[in-house]
Order: C-alpha cells, then sequence, then structure tokens
C-alpha cells in the first residue's frame, strides 16, 4: 500500500493484469457473478469498526480494510478535527413542576460540535423553525429575548417561506441572540425531499464540526418537543399546520427549564480517501475515467452510543468493493478507465470528496462522469437516481439492463452527498440511493440484520449497468 502526502501526484496501477476489451454481452457475464452473500458478509464486516468515524482508530481500521479489498490501492490523506462525546450525557426537562428524563438514544441524541460544554441549566424559549429574514416577512425572535436561555426550534423551514435557511444558520442566529444551548427536532409534517430521502421525524446524529459559532445542542424527538410546548397550548404538529396555513412569528417562552449535561473532545487527526483505478480497454479512450464513489465513514461512538452505519454507508461501500470485485475476478474493461474512490469525512461536511476535487491525483477534466452510491440497503424495493448534466435516458437504459426499468424514480441534483463537490466543478453525476423509509438513518439502530440482501444486489447491478453504459460510450 502506498501513502499520499496531501500535495502528492500519484500514478494508480491497475487492480490485476489487463483484461479482454468490452464486447456486447460482458456486462451479463459480470451481473452472472455479484453475489448478495458477498455483500452482506462486507456489510457486517464495515460494521464492526467502532462506527468508521473519521480521524478516529476506527476510521483508520476502515480505510486499511478498504484498502486491502481494492488491489493497488492508494490513500489521499488529508486533515481533519474531529469531535467525540463522552459516554455520560444527562437531560431532563423540567415544566410544571414535573421532572421529565431524556433517554440518550431514545429521546435525544446529542449533537456533534466543539461548542462549550459541561453542566447547562436554563429555561426554553420556543422561536419556532428559527428563522430571523424580516425582509421575506419572518422574525421568529421578534419581541422575545433568548438571552441566558435554551432555543427550541424545528428543522427545515415552513411551506411559505421562499427563502432558504439551514441548520448552521439557526445555530448562529441563536448564539448572536445569546443562548447558551439549543434543542431541535424534526416535525411529522415532512418536506417532499425528506419524504423522498425516506426520512422520519426521530433524532438523528448531526456533525457540525470545528466551526466556531456553535453552541451545545440535542436533536430531541417531537414528543419530547410537545411535553416543553404543553404549558402554551401547542404541539410540533399544530404549529406547523398553523405555519403551513399562514406565515407569522408564533414564537413564546415555555415555562419549562432545561439541565443538560455534556462534555465533547477535539481530536486533531489524519483521514483517509481510498483511490484504485481499473484501466480501460480502448487505446483512445482510457485516458479518461468514469468515477465510482461511495464514503466508508460513519459517526463512531458518541455519547457511549455504537454507530454501526450499515445502511449509511456500509451499503454503498459495499456496491463498490462489489463492482470491483467482479471485474478483477472476470478481468473485463470497459473502454474507459473506472477509478474507485473511497471517501472518508463525509458525515463532517463532505471533507474527504471536497479535498479530492480541490486535489485531484487525476485531472478533473478526464472524468466523464461521477456516480455516488449511498443507502443502499433498506427501503421499499425502488431505486432512486438523481441527475446533474446526465441524460435520463441513459439512467433509464441502464435501468432496462439492470432488469429494473419499472424500479427506477429519476430526479435532478440531490443536494447533499459526495457527488455535490464533483458537481459543483462541473462534472456530469448521479447519485444512487434506495426509495423508501430509512427509519434508522444516522442512528445507532442502523444495523446489518436491517439491510435487504436482494435490494443491495440490485442496486449493485443497477450501478454496474450505469457505470458500464458510462465507460462505453462512444461520445
Amino acid at each position: 500500500m502506498r501513502v499520499l502526502g496531501i500535495l502528492s501526484v500519484i500514478i494508480l496501477t491497475c487492480i490485476t493484469s489487463p483484461g479482454n476489451s468490452a464486447e456486447p454481452d460482458e456486462f451479463a457475464k459480470l451481473a452472472a457473478h455479484i453475489s448478495p452473500a458477498q455483500l452482506m458478509q462486507t456489510v457486517r464486516e464495515l460494521s464492526n469498526f467502532d462506527g468508521r468515524q473519521s480521524g478516529m482508530a476506527g476510521g483508520q481500521a476502515t480505510a486499511a480494510y478498504i484498502a486491502r479489498r481494492l488491489p493497488e490501492a492508494a490513500l489521499q490523506l488529508f486533515p481533519i478535527t474531529t469531535v467525540h462525546i463522552d459516554a455520560r450525557v444527562h437531560a431532563e426537562i423540567r415544566v410544571d413542576r414535573r421532572v421529565v428524563a431524556l433517554e440518550n438514544g431514545q429521546d435525544f441524541l446529542p449533537v456533534l460540535s466543539l461548542a462549550p460544554t459541561g453542566q447547562i441549566s436554563a429555561p426554553v424559549v420556543f422561536v419556532g423553525y428559527g428563522i430571523v429574514a424580516p425582509g421575506q416577512g419572518l422574525d421568529e425572535y421578534q419581541g422575545l429575548s433568548a438571552a441566558g436561555k435554551v432555543v427550541l426550534f424545528l428543522r427545515g423551514q415552513p411551506k411559505g417561506f421562499a427563502g432558504r435557511v439551514t441548520h448552521v444558520d439557526k445555530v448562529r442566529t441563536a448564539l448572536a441572540k445569546g443562548a447558551v444551548a439549543y434543542l431541535t427536532a424534526t416535525g411529522p409534517i415532512l418536506s417532499p425531499y425528506e419524504e423522498r430521502r425516506g426520512m422520519t421525524s426521530r433524532p438523528m446524529a448531526l456533525y457540525e464540526g470545528p466551526a466556531p459559532a456553535a453552541l451545545p445542542g440535542l436533536w430531541i424527538t417531537p414528543a419530547a418537543a410537545d411535553a416543553i410546548l404543553q404549558s402554551v397550548g401547542r404541539s410540533v404538529r399544530s404549529f406547523q399546520e398553523e405555519m403551513d396555513r399562514q406565515l407569522a412569528a408564533r414564537s413564546a417562552d415555555t415555562g419549562a427549564e432545561l439541565r443538560m449535561e455534556m462534555v465533547a473532545r477535539r481530536h486533531d487527526a489524519t483521514a483517509s480517501n481510498i483511490l484504485a483505478l481499473w484501466l480501460g480497454s480502448d487505446p483512445a479512450l482510457r485516458e479518461e475515467t468514469i468515477i465510482l464513489g461511495a464514503h466508508h465513514d460513519h459517526f463512531g461512538i458518541q455519547a457511549g452510543l455504537v454507530f454501526p452505519g450499515a445502511d449509511d454507508n456500509a451499503s454503498g461501500s459495499a456496491v463498490l468493493l462489489e463492482i470491483a470485485r467482479v471485474l478483477a475476478t472476470n478481468g473485463i474493461r470497459p473502454k474507459r478507465s473506472l477509478l474507485f474512490l473511497s471517501f472518508a469525512g463525509e458525515e463532517q461536511g463532505l471533507l474527504g470528496s471536497r479535498f479530492y476535487v480541490a486535489h485531484p491525483p487525476y485531472p478533473l477534466s478526464a472524468a466523464k462522469a461521477m456516480i455516488n452510491v449511498d443507502h443502499a440497503g433498506v427501503g421499499n424495493g425502488h431505486i432512486v437516481v438523481g441527475l446533474s448534466k446526465l441524460e435520463k435516458a441513459t439512467a433509464q437504459a441502464a435501468a432496462e439492463k439492470a432488469a429494473a426499468g419499472d424500479k427506477l424514480e429519476l430526479y435532478g441534483l440531490f443536494p447533499g452527498g459526495d457527488h455535490v463537490p464533483f458537481a459543483e466543478a462541473g462534472l456530469p453525476t448521479a447519485a444512487i440511493v434506495t426509495a423508501g423509509s430509512h427509519p434508522d438513518f444516522h442512528q445507532p439502530t442502523d444495523t446489518p440484520e436491517k439491510i435487504k440482501p436482494e435490494l443491495l444486489a440490485l442496486i449493485t447491478r443497477y450501478t454496474l449497468a450505469l457505470v458500464w453504459a458510462l465507460a462505453n460510450d462512444e461520445q
């Protein structure tokens, strides 16, 4: 295994000795060798690396494992600052002389950031969606003091709000208003995009990273939020319904108090992208590449909870490794070269893919397309693909080739994932995920037994079909 410095230029050799050039029936030969058993074994093995957190021992072990599975692989190293939450985390709500204890992993998950932590005891103020945009008719802090208090805000934004406000924007606003901590929750009324991605209202792990404008935070359930809001005669659902009917500030002091204890620790370390090239067969086209990517990292062990990340993204990593395996086993090569990229740092803000695009060992001008696979193991049996600068007809034809023509759902560019930096750089991209509910998304319950082998094999066949078509396209 060769190791690259941050600014190193690498020259990768082939995975095995040269094979045959592409023939019309060779996709079928490759697809026949896709093994659901091997896919599941890979998912189980990747789920055993202490949550695969980049910058921690589990992340290093994961990179070594993937490099072993991609012969002649190389590592692209980059610096990373990561966060670990100590095992002891305590939270309770005091409302109407009652104490409501919140259970870690059930009622809440801590947000991963380097905000000052320790013990906090402060009143809770509800600030709706946490939006301050007077020019667009909504200021949810107007007439309300958040100084020295804990703010509670919902994820997302109401239907009638025309702008876009991110979670980080909301935290910065709360900090500027003098808040000492925050609570966030996902309401039961989801946006179309959230529904399409199979999200739920359960708390999820969230990585804010080492941003200086940070507050300690907990992601709580709607039920926990309702316990806070009951004294003002409101629930999360009723608030969402009111906001969707008429955009207006509905913030209030809740009379509740949050008592919380949490300690976050900073780790400055190194993370590794893993790269391997499968050389193309056509002398005129082999300098061009089709990139197949998947991130291998997850959240590690946080607040005493292990995040196995079986669906996110041991499943996508298994797809990448299985396609590399069947190619190497059969010695079959498409006309263009295939570049396998396994990214670190995705959960911390697409750090690995952004680093690769900023420091590409291969010129991005040689890449004809980038295909990214994420969340490939659970769902309703359908395939969702987000396209940018790739023809829908190409994606549909690949589904027909993989005997999945009736299972494909096509959309435009997805706003999250390791394909985004490549799309921003102007490359055609496709993001492949499974449709339907992903109830264990970013939770400790994302375990291998939840993965559906037949669905994982279907995603592998479709991904192979799309990559194969792009790698052999004469244009």
